[in-house]
């Protein structure tokens, strides 16, 4: 099974979080071999953990907001055997100015939970033109509400066939 193939397929059970600051508690997004610096993010950040199953994968979707400093990542995981493969990290940051994408293209039983990016695709690649270059999601600039937006539009996420 592709990644493709996960985000473009129906969603079911979802459950949307609540927006929280300060460490990430490991049952809301597990992994065996992170250490604890992974779960932790500076007071500025504010995080989301959106869960749902899709095509009998438990798949998660980490969303992190810098409104600040003008980042956001969604990360597109699925957790198996008590490690979470991230599977797509969606983002915007000033590093790497542009949205774009770093993606395993691979099957998903092949991803390795040990390597967050390593084999991952950067899309658009690093010094090619980006089409979207604000820090928006339509003409709205981004805020909690229109970050997850963004990210259950990305994903598709729905429930009963409309976005949630």
């Amino acid at each position: 099974m592709r990644t493709k193939t996960l985000i473009l397929a129906r969603k079911a059970s979802i459950r949307t979080g609540e927006w929280k600051r300060g460490p990430i508690p490991r049952a809301q997004w597990p992994s065996r071999r992170a250490k604890d610096k992974a779960y932790k993010y500076g007071p500025r950040y504010q995080w989301r953990i959106i869960s749902f199953l899709c095509l009998g994968y438990e798949c998660r979707v980490r969303i992190l907001l810098n409104i600040d400093a003008r980042i956001l990542r969604a990360t597109f995981a699925v957790t198996e055997d008590g490690d979470t493969k991230a599977l797509c990290d969606y983002e915007w940051h000033a590093s790497e100015p542009g949205w774009h994408c770093h993606a395993r293209c691979g099957h998903v039983e092949d991803v390795d939970a040990t390597k967050n990016r390593f084999g991952s695709i950067r899309m658009p690649a690093w010094g090619s033109y980006h089409r979207r270059q604000e820090f928006k999601f339509g003409d709205s600039d981004l805020n909690e509400i229109a970050a997850f937006n963004y990210v259950v539009t990305l994903f598709r996420i729905r429930e009963g066939g409309g976005l949630i």
